[in-house]
């Protein structure tokens, strides 16, 4: 295992994390904006937006 395998995987928690803090974040901002706010279709778009930024990162690269 390298250095950087090692690194990672110590930040394997931090950034599980972080990621579900950003879900939550961005729930509870459309929870806050849209009264009658869909929670589940609210999280699936969260979640769409959130994996096409990934693709589109993973694609720059």
């Amino acid at each position: 295992m390298t250095a950087q395998d090692k690194e990672l995987e110590q930040l394997h928690d931090d950034i599980v994390e972080d990621v579900e803090g950003l879900i939550e974040k961005y729930m509870s901002i459309v929870g806050w904006d849209v009264p009658e706010n869909d929670e589940p279709e609210a999280r699936k778009k969260i979640f769409n937006i959130i994996k096409e930024t990934i693709k589109k990162i993973e694609n720059e690269k």
